[in-house]
């Protein structure tokens, strides 16, 4: 491999400053993570590289050539005798970068997959949402292009010396392939209408090497279902054949036993200040009933 002689001020060349540069980061984070690039435009990796400057999760991106990724991670590896680096190393393949971070890969890759960056259409995409072009002035001037916008169906009309769109259009559907013409006229018009985000297919975390795709997990569900577990459990903890004594059952049992308290001491005529007024009503009601019968069998009661 030609090593470029251009010196930086350390008076490595670039490429040898590079691959010191990801020993350095391998070493001072605790998980490395092999991110693929496929399809992600540079412009789209720098809006990334941003958003993890500044959001939630602390970490460093890193694209260099896989050569360059290869050696630096064998430095790092005769550094600290780690036995799974020749093994990540076999995943460094195709367009990828690097990511090193001390964050746990579960909230990194979370972070990624909730922030991604706009990408423009390309000819043979799968469209994976509806695609709408909105009426207004565009900058493009009157010329083939109006032919394109119409075989797409874009009504126009010239406006000021530029093409105006008259009506908001919907040029793709989920699951439409994006033909080049559809391709261009969005990328002339400055439409990037989908989005990317990095997806981590490998990460190094100690002596480890894990597949990505375990980290993709629905959080949603995974709260439903824990929500779910635990109102099941709790419910056999408070059964009457179980009563099982913890911090959340607890409550539930004392205020079970409050009332099934009052309602014997109602049930026994015990007075209580705390019952009184469930003995009243209880009272009321029985000699409502009992006027009701008397008033139905028509004793009649004599003097003697």
């Amino acid at each position: 491999m030609a090593i470029s002689m251009t010196k930086t001020k350390s008076g490595l060349t670039r490429k040898e400053a590079q691959i010191e540069t990801m020993v350095k980061l391998a070493e001072e984070n605790s998980v490395i993570g092999i991110a693929d690039l496929s399809g992600i435009s540079s412009n789209a990796i720098q809006g990334i590289r941003t958003s993890l400057r500044s959001g939630e999760v602390n970490a460093t991106l890193k694209v260099a050539k896989n050569t360059l990724k290869t050696i630096a991670l064998e430095k790092f590896q005769e550094k600290t005798s780690k036995k799974t680096v020749e093994k990540f190393l076999s995943h460094i393949t195709g367009s990828c970068a690097l990511i090193f971070t001390n964050e746990n890969p579960f909230k990194l890759q979370r972070f990624l997959s909730k922030n991604t960056v706009p990408a423009p259409a390309k000819a043979g995409q799968i469209s994976p949402v509806e695609v709408f072009i909105p009426e207004g002035i565009t900058n493009l001037d009157p010329g083939p292009i109006i032919s394109e916008l119409g075989s797409i169906g874009l009504q126009t009309r010239i406006e000021k010396g530029k093409i105006r769109i008259t009506k908001t259009a919907k040029v793709l559907s989920i699951g439409d392939t994006v033909s080049e013409i559809h391709a261009a006229v969005l990328t002339r018009l400055g439409i990037q209408p989908f989005s990317v985000n990095l997806r981590i297919s490998h990460i190094l975390e100690g002596d480890e090497v894990i597949d990505g795709s375990i980290l993709d997990v629905n959080e949603e569900q995974i709260i439903s279902d824990l929500q779910q577990a635990f109102m099941s459990a709790l419910a056999i903890a408070v059964d009457p054949r179980v009563n099982y004594y913890s911090k959340e059952s607890i409550p539930v049992l004392l205020g079970n036993a409050v009332r099934q308290a009052y309602g014997l001491s109602v049930e026994a005529n015990y007075i209580l200040p705390e019952n009184v007024n469930l003995l009243l009503a209880k009272t009321k009601a029985q000699a409502s009933t009992l006027k009701e019968k008397v008033s139905e069998s028509k004793i009649e009661f004599k003097d003697y």
